[in-house]
């Protein structure tokens, strides 16, 4: 028997003995003999968590705890549908309100898990009930998870209701939009009540991309719906009051921006690692390089040279993008949008070209979505605003039914100037529709679960060893320091964004961006700006919340309930006398 042979023999041994090792410490463990009464046994867990969930949510209301926040959340939505204005237009109302109502239940719900979370052992301890419970042959992890599962039910009900009365008013601002515009279709446009209510109701029916004036796909909707030409449907629509005209306008932008949940594609700037060695090594082959540069130095400008050229568009080229998301929603001509925002090295004066006047600070560019190959292939070429954000409505067909999409961008414009994209900052994002507002909402919904399951698992942990006061002052304390990171980066200049010069790069600065960014990670509880994401018509989609529940939920929130558990097990709350 050589060597080898001897050690794959000892090695599959020591891995065998191993394995049966660890079986026998998990059977231990979940057996009544691991630990404290219980153990880790799973035999009937599914019971006992429920009633110390139930006992948790009636501690609550008991409390008057959970009940005040409901009142608070029943009261505080509707005062907002009613207050909420925006800049004046059906638009802006809807999306203030939708701020108003969710970002302030989000907040609402964020302090009561506080609350309640670090209330639901600390009281119970202080106050000598814990015994009835420690008494019982019930593992403590059960109780760990009843407790917690108390508080997300009673988040989950009440972020349920703030979400119904959120879709509710929102329904009822666009049924009091329509009431108002039939009201004014039969005394200004003098239409007939009927004519009337089929002009509004034709208004969910309009297709195409919006456009101004009497291109806009509302005029034909209107035409048809009333039987009048479009000319005299103009004719009718210039009799309505200004502000009742720009409600139009804003209330087709409301159905297609707003309450819509679209899929949005970013470019994003491709992995340069291997063309940064490739050109770091021929510098240093050629000896070129700068000196007195360090390594990383060099290999960070050049990184900044590749993703600078990447991001431009020089005068008569072309940059091609293939994104990839979900499958678009399918039966109806929706439209789709390219938001960027160009910009330039220097601004372009007025100049005509081909008998087409390009006005200043603007720019002719190309768009090309879809393959060019194939039938559904559209482009569109336009002068567009430099350095403002700008959205371009074109028909979706040119999403694959698999989600894949072919952006392309060329510069012809004649002044000789490059467009510039600020990649990186998200300055080139695609829009498609991927489903109704209800999924967007709902998805917002459990977008706002995923901070409240780690708050909660935080709250729960500190209710084993600290009093409740201590506790809640303790996770406030995270909480806003969570909220807040990002303008902590931003003040200690630790972001990613900020290069500091080679001689600021001390040891004193590597550590402080490594205990920032650290301390981001640690108190990172997953915010996905749901809120944001419903004021633009973007869904959060089922990847993101899928990575997310599975970093902060799955991953944090199980392993601070695990630290919780451990503390509650070493805890003489109470002994059996026999």
């Amino acid at each position: 028997m050589n060597e080898n042979t001897f050690f794959m023999i000892m090695f599959g041994f020591g891995a065998l003995m191993a394995l049966a090792t660890i079986a026998y410490v998990i059977r231990q463990a979940f057996s009544r003999q691991g630990g404290e009464i219980g153990g880790w046994e799973l035999r009937g867990a599914g019971q006992r968590i429920a009633a110390v969930t139930r006992t948790t949510l009636a501690e609550g209301l008991r409390a008057k705890v959970a009940s005040g926040f409901a009142l608070l959340i029943l009261v505080s939505i509707p005062l907002f549908w009613l207050t909420a204005d925006g800049d004046g237009t059906i638009k802006g109302r809807v999306q203030m309100f939708i701020t108003y109502s969710l970002g302030f239940a989000g907040f609402i719900l964020a302090i009561l898990t506080i609350l309640f979370g670090c209330r639901s052992l600390s009281v119970e301890i202080a106050r000598k009930q814990i015994y009835g419970i420690v008494t019982k042959p019930i593992p403590r992890w059960q109780i760990v998870a009843g407790k917690w599962l108390g508080v997300m039910v009673l988040n989950v009900t009440l972020l349920g209701l703030a979400g119904l009365l959120t879709y509710l008013g929102t329904q009822a601002t666009v049924a009091r939009f329509k009431a108002g515009l039939e009201e004014e279709l039969q005394s200004y446009g003098r239409l007939a009540p009927q004519e009337a209510e089929a002009a509004v109701a034709s208004l969910e029916r309009v297709r195409g991309v919006g456009a101004q004036g009497m291109e806009s796909p509302i005029i034909d909707a209107l035409a048809d719906a009333i039987g009048k030409t479009r000319k005299e449907v103009g004719d009718m629509l210039l009799r309505l009051p200004e502000p009742s005209r720009v409600n139009l306008r804003r209330f087709d932008e409301l159905r297609r921006q707003v309450l819509v949940a679209r899929a949005a594609l970013p470019v994003t700037l491709p992995d340069f690692s291997e063309s940064v060695a490739d050109v770091y090594g021929r510098l240093k082959e050629e000896d070129r390089l700068p000196e007195g540069w360090s390594e990383a130095r060099v290999r960070q400008q050049i990184l900044a040279d590749l993703g600078g050229r990447y991001c431009s568009i020089g005068p008569g080229n072309v940059r091609q993008w293939d994104l990839h998301g979900p499958a678009p929603e399918k039966g109806r001509d929706w439209v789709m949008s390219v938001r960027f925002k160009i910009r330039v090295g220097r601004m372009p004066l007025a100049e005509t070209f081909e008998g087409r006047t390009l006005e200043e600070n603007t720019m002719l560019l190309m768009w090309g979505l879809g393959d060019p190959r194939k039938s559904n292939f559209l482009e569109t070429v336009e002068a567009y605003p430099i350095n403002t954000s700008y959205e371009v409505e074109i028909p979706q067909e040119g999403v694959e039914q698999d989600g894949r999409l072919l952006v392309s961008v060329m510069n012809v414009d004649p002044r000789e100037i490059e467009a510039i994209f600020d990649i990186p900052n998200g300055d080139l994002v695609v829009l498609y529709r991927v489903g109704p507002f209800e999924l967007s909402l709902a998805q917002a919904g459990l977008a706002i679960l995923i901070p409240l399951a780690c708050l909660a698992a935080i709250a729960v942990c500190a209710s084993t060893f600290l009093s409740f006061p201590v506790g809640t002052l303790i996770v406030l304390t995270l909480y806003i320091i969570s909220s807040s990171m990002g303008f902590v980066a931003e003040s200690l200049a630790v972001t990613d964004e900020y290069a500091p010069p080679e001689h600021v790069r001390t040891a004193t600065y590597q550590l402080r961006r490594v205990t920032v960014q650290a301390l981001g990670w640690a108190l990172s509880i997953g915010d996905l700006d749901p809120v944001g994401h419903l004021l633009e018509g973007r869904a959060v989609g089922w990847p993101a919340l899928f990575e997310k529940g599975c970093k902060h939920v799955l991953v944090k929130g199980l392993a601070v309930l695990l630290v919780a558990v451990l503390v509650l097990r070493r805890r003489e709350l109470a002994a059996v006398v026999v």
